[in-house]
């Protein structure tokens, strides 16, 4: 072998020994970091497993394969991507315990008791029933019950589950009634109450709510504008109001000469005992627990980024009360928290250099609203399908006046409490912060109805889940668009204009459209429920029944033109008459038409006290003109013991309208039933348009149907869990159009039964 080659041999053998050894070397690396991670790991195992056993009481099957499926997952990802794989392993056992949590607060599908003390109570609903938080030995627990005892009570209750709740037939049984602390709270939310209405205009009544949460002073056109400009998150109690308060502490604290940890702790304290007077809303929940977080970590001494407090607080918070993974307004304060977070210090650093002149406050005050605006836009169309255009213009504007009137608020909430409890002259202080909070909170309620009445204040947007994955995605497209115009880039121009252009599409596409001018009776769109509106010329209108809610017959009303009207209830349940108060906004209500057998009733006396308005009671054999519509009542008779009985909700004494108009006749039968239905055909004449009795219900007479000869159908139905409209029902209008509001939206009638809807539904609804 020549000398050449055996240097070649030589270099070739080194150079295979090399990399053996360097094989050797990474593989005893290797095994080091595997043998770092793997104790730390085995113990995640180790818990995940235990929870999962645990969890097998909880329903759910796919939860716990989804579980178990990121346990894998995440020690697969170990050995390369470390960080990544202990993240899945613990966000596993988050999940798991979630899950039990979420199981043990349900309870069992049978019918159990629940013992516990009521920490919160939603108020009662149109129907009287209200949802109660249950604090018991296994955790939180949402119960619906028809009574709404008061917070602090020890109660128990025979329950049953209910989707993601549990249901109690019957009043809960008071076992405690609250103690002095709790009477004391009680007695404080009160004394903040009196002295905010004292002020004696719609401030007073949002301030209540915005300090303590209290929202039962405001009324439905308030809630809904605040809703329309998405102002809600003032209307009650948010996050920011536990941070101002606790932050205040701290200052004064501070101000009195007390150390870095004093502050804290007083911060603490004030945050602690502030969610106990407000409640424990979802999100002062989570506020105190990022609150109570930051202060561990400050009183360790070293520093942590306030995303990770964040994350870090919403995993424990979901695992350990579970329940408000299902609070809308959970949900809404950490999106919008988190965006704040990551989106607005990049925007607000970028444009400050671009903007220079512009002050640092002027930009917050842009951005901070626009941003959380847009990140919560995909949940609040799943909420309620509509955007508005004034809703960041709204916000800036309100912005101003909500530290003021958190703070004064606040300052009176402290002097009555200290009143109560004996401090001589604080009673009487307290009365000076709070007229002035409610002067604040005024200008809040005046740019929302301000805002909530400018054109484009509510546009439609298709309904969840389409419309929210639409906003999704259009809200992607616009931030990769601005993020490519932050970054001088020219194409971030033609991605924010295809954006505008899609969401002006999908607005225009879904827009309700208004009916003409020359319109005789709309049966509105109000949900599961009635309500229909004849149209007597220059502004005038007879409204019979309002459905359930405020808004939706406020807007068909809008839509008819109508300024005057009168009003007739054909019975008094919700779906008929609980959306009265929409009437009434910037309308005015003359007379009140009821049954007789219903005159009397607290419903009655409800609606005027409100209203003011005088009452007719009618039955069967009335007729009377009103502004040229031959109205005719063909059910139900006068009972004798109407007075006795008038309190009663019952269906079949539903008053049933006949009306004619410039050659139109329709009947308009409330909720009769199969009996009624029959007797009224025997002597009923027939009819152009035919609204169902019961919003299709099966309890029907086909007599009924055949008598009236209509030519058009219309079914006034929204989403229910009853069946609306049954398939009898349907069938039994026979071969004519036949017009559903939850497919078609409002439904206009003109002369000769033409008709026209708001939306498109292919010219029968069936």
């Amino acid at each position: 072998m020549s000398r050449s080659d055996r240097a070649r041999h030589e270099r070739a053998n080194w150079s295979k020994a090399q990399w053996v050894r360097d094989r050797v070397r990474a593989g005893l690396r290797r095994a080091r970091s595997v043998a770092t991670v793997w104790p730390g790991s085995v113990r995640l195992l180790i818990c995940a497993l235990g929870l999962w056993i645990t969890a097998l009481v909880a329903p759910g099957p796919w939860a716990l394969l989804a579980a178990g499926f990121l346990v894998g997952l995440g020690f697969l990802c170990l050995r390369r991507h470390h960080h990544l794989g202990v993240l899945l392993i613990v966000f596993a056992c988050l999940f798991t315990v979630q899950t039990t949590m979420l199981g043990a607060g349900r309870g069992t599908e049978e019918v159990t008791d629940v013992e516990g003390i009521v920490v919160g109570h939603s108020q009662p609903g149109p129907s009287g029933w209200s949802r109660l938080t249950v604090l018991t030995s296994g955790g939180f627990t949402e119960v619906l019950s028809p009574s709404a005892p008061a917070e602090g009570s020890h109660v128990t209750m025979r329950t049953e589950a209910l989707d993601d709740i549990r249901i109690s037939s019957d009043d809960a049984t008071v076992l405690r009634t609250p103690n002095r602390l709790w009477q004391w709270r009680g007695d404080l939310r009160m004394q903040l109450r009196t002295d905010s209405l004292a002020s004696g205009h719609s401030g007073g009544a949002l301030l209540p709510g915005r300090v303590v949460g209290d929202t039962e002073p405001q009324d439905s056109r308030m809630e809904d504008d605040m809703r329309v400009v998405s102002l809600t998150h003032i209307s009650a109690v948010s996050g920011s109001n536990v941070t101002i308060v606790s932050l205040g502490a701290g200052l004064l604290a501070g101000l009195c000469g007390a150390g870095p940890r004093t502050r804290v702790g007083v911060g603490v304290l004030t945050c602690m005992g502030y969610v106990f007077v407000v409640g424990f809303e979802p999100s002062a929940i989570r506020a105190a627990g990022m609150a109570i977080a930051v202060a561990f970590v400050f009183l360790r001494g070293g520093g942590i980024s306030p995303v990770a407090v964040m994350s870090s607080t919403v995993c424990i918070l979901l695992t350990v009360v579970p329940v408000l993974a299902t609070s809308v307004g959970f949900v809404l304060s950490v999106v919008s928290t988190a965006a704040i977070m990551f989106v607005v210090p990049i925007c607000l650093r970028r444009l400050s250099l671009r903007l220079s002149m512009v002050p640092a406050v002027v930009l917050s005050a842009l951005i901070v609203p626009l941003v959380a605006q847009l990140a919560c836009t995909p949940v609040l169309v799943a909420i309620d399908p509509r955007i508005g255009l004034w809703s960041v213009a709204a916000n800036a504007l309100a912005a101003p006046a909500v530290l003021p009137a958190t703070v004064l608020g606040f300052l009176s909430l402290v002097c009555g409490g200290l009143g109560l409890i004996g401090v001589p002259g604080l009673m009487w202080c307290a009365q000076i912060p709070a007229w002035l909070g409610s002067l604040c909170a005024w200008w809040i309620v005046a740019v929302a109805r301000i805002c909530a009445g400018l054109p484009g204040a509510a546009l439609d947007w298709p309904e969840p889940p389409w419309g929210t994955l639409a906003a999704l995605g259009l809200l992607i497209v616009l931030g990769a668009g601005s993020w490519l115009l932050v970054r001088r880039k020219l194409w971030g121009v033609p991605v924010v204009v295809l954006c505008i252009c899609l969401t002006a599409l999908i607005i225009v596409v879904g827009r309700t459209k208004p009916p003409a001018h020359d319109w005789l009776v709309m049966i509105c769109d109000v949900g599961q429920g009635s309500a229909t509106l004849i149209n007597l010329g220059e502004g005038r209108g007879l409204v019979i029944d309002t459905g359930k809610d405020p808004k939706p017959v406020d807007v068909c009303l809008d839509e008819g033109g109508i300024e005057e009207f009168d009003l007739v209830i054909s019975h008094f349940d919700a779906d008929h008459s609980a959306g009265y108060a929409g009437t009434t906004w910037s309308r005015t209500l003359h007379r009140l038409w009821v049954s007789t057998n219903a005159y009397g009733g607290e419903e009655m006396h409800s609606i005027v006290e409100d209203t003011g308005a005088e009452v007719v009671p009618t039955a069967r054999g009335r007729t009377f003109d009103a502004g040229g519509a031959q109205i005719e009542v063909l059910w139900p008779p006068a009972r004798e013991t109407a007075g006795a009985e008038g309190t009663e909700v019952r269906n079949e004494d539903s008053l049933v309208l006949r009306v004619e108009q410039k050659g139109l006749s329709y009947l308009v039968p409330g909720d009769i039933g199969e009996d009624e239905q029959f007797i009224v055909a025997q002597n009923l004449e027939p009819v152009d348009v035919l609204i169902a009795p019961h919003h299709g219900s099966s309890d029907l007479s086909e007599d009924f149907f055949t008598a009236a000869g209509a030519r058009l159908g219309a079914i006034s139905v929204g989403e229910n869990s009853y069946g609306h409209p049954t398939p009898r029902a349907q069938r039994a209008f026979g071969p004519v159009p036949v017009l559903r509001t939850d497919l078609c939206g409002t439904i206009a009638v003109y002369a000769n039964a033409a008709y026209s809807t708001g939306r498109s539904c292919g010219g029968d609804g069936q």
